[in-house]
């Protein structure tokens, strides 16, 4: 009976709640990972901002004297308390510590993306999002690989561009006609971990005429964008335009190099 009483309590104990900005820190409110320092009254300061206190001697909140030191039963609260990441409802089934999952969402895999077709209202992973747009908006799709050349027809419309291997994020192509002067042509990454004013591929173009024996090249920095805010205008997003060089536009061809800064050209 002892042993049965004991295990509903422990039972009763995990269905509790707390509410979780107990676990930041007093000091800079970001959350609280061992090793954690306390004051005699109790107030609790994570070990970075401990390390950053000129007056180490008293309780910066209570100014009590005595100084900070180290509590491990609070070490054992943080490791023992597990959180779902935020984006379990589009898939993600990973538990971490609470002090962790700021750190997993900033890589997690499901993190969603926003679908640029006005007025669809689709969110997902970026794999998800792959397959909504070719299933449901029937875009066309073409694989690539990092740090080798592929070609693409000036077609209106967006094109899915989408690694060969699975994982990472995706690519759109949007050629739109501005006459009397050709195409213009936009690319983005989609990724749901885009920071603004951060690039992390950069693009080599080179647009090439049969008909005409005409070249064009450019390089620039492909814009990153979660699409939260649908697809950026030509004032947010890196566009070059094709001129009208041939009437048949399948006589025109767009071969482009996406990479990492870290990969060589091919």
């Amino acid at each position: 009976m002892e042993a049965e009483r004991r295990n509903n309590e422990k039972s009763a104990a995990s269905e509790g709640a707390i509410p979780l900005e107990v676990l930041d820190c007093a000091f800079c409110y970001h959350p609280l990972r061992p090793p954690v320092f306390q004051c005699r009254v109790g107030h609790v300061i994570c070990s970075s901002c401990h390390h950053k206190l000129r007056k180490k001697d008293k309780c910066h909140v209570c100014s009590i004297t005595g100084g900070y030191n180290r509590c491990i039963a609070f070490d054992h609260i943080l490791e023992s308390i597990k959180t779902s990441c935020s984006n379990s409802i589009y898939g993600c089934t990973v538990n971490t510590q609470y002090y962790k999952q700021e750190d997993h969402e900033k890589a997690c895999p499901h993190a969603p993306c926003f679908c640029p077709e006005p007025g669809c209202g689709f969110v997902g992973s970026t794999t998800q999002l792959q397959c909504h747009l070719t299933h449901d908006h029937m875009l066309p799709a073409t694989a690539f690989a990092y740090g080798y050349c592929f070609t693409l027809e000036m077609q209106e419309g967006m094109r899915v561009l989408h690694r060969k291997e699975e994982g990472g994020p995706l690519f759109l192509a949007k050629f739109t006609p501005v006459p009397p002067f050709g195409n213009a042509v936009s690319i983005l990454c989609i990724d749901p971990h885009a920071m603004v004013g951060k690039h992390k591929f950069e693009c080599h173009v080179d647009i090439y005429s049969r008909t005409m024996g005409w070249n064009q090249h450019s390089n620039f920095q492909i814009i990153s964008t979660d699409l939260s805010n649908g697809f950026p205008g030509e004032e947010a997003s890196y566009t070059f335009i094709v001129p009208n060089i041939s009437s048949n536009p399948h006589t025109t061809t767009t071969r482009l190099l996406i990479r990492p800064p870290n990969i060589t050209r091919s």
